[in-house]
């Protein structure tokens, strides 16, 4: 099974990934991601490049922190493009052909008040210089990018991915959250 975790940031993604993989123990493999490499021929390379090491790896389950929705997603807001739609069909076309399937997205999802202390923190944190005017500016365009993320997401999870999601909008223990992911799967074409 292929968990990908996606969210905005600061909503507990990352925390949600280390429980899930200590309850899995040594049946898992994390993979992180950040902005795509730009040396690739393929926006989406490096997920098939990590799919086939999880292959390799012969663990039971991979979760990918972070994967091709957020891709897709940030491209647009970010670099103003498309999102590479056509190369996230071909993405998703081709995982489902190795993986038979056994894919399903997993989406923390937090309102923003529950995320905002967390992005001042870290604005003042990396940006000791900045006076107030800039601090509010950073913190508008990051609470603008959360709303539209998490808007953009659950759109991507309704109208163009072929596999299931499973919207956690609370905290909940790492097991749970791997029988939900479960669950979904069993629930695919039903």
């Amino acid at each position: 099974m292929l968990i990908v975790v996606s969210g905005p940031d600061r909503v507990g993604k990352s925390t949600l990934i280390q429980g899930m993989s200590e309850k899995l123990k040594n049946e898992s493999i994390v993979f992180h991601h950040g902005p795509p490499p730009s040396d690739q021929e393929n926006i989406f390379d490096y997920y098939r490049d990590d799919i086939r090491r999880w292959q390799d790896s012969g663990k039971k389950v991979a979760i990918f922190d972070r994967a091709w929705p957020c891709t897709y997603i940030l491209e647009q807001h970010r670099m103003k493009n498309a999102g590479h739609f056509e190369d996230l069909v071909d993405l998703e076309l081709w995982i489902n052909d190795q993986i038979d399937g056994a894919v399903v997205h997993l989406a923390q999802l937090r309102p923003w008040h529950w995320s905002a202390p967390l992005h001042v923190e870290e604005i003042k944190k990396e940006h000791p210089e900045y006076f107030h005017w800039r601090i509010r500016d950073e913190y508008v365009a990051r609470m603008q990018e959360h709303r539209i993320y998490t808007e953009q997401l659950q759109n991507f999870y309704e109208d163009i991915t072929m596999f299931p999601s499973v919207p956690l909008v609370s905290t909940v223990p790492p097991g749970e959250a791997l029988s939900l992911c479960e669950e979904a799967l069993r629930q695919t074409g039903e």
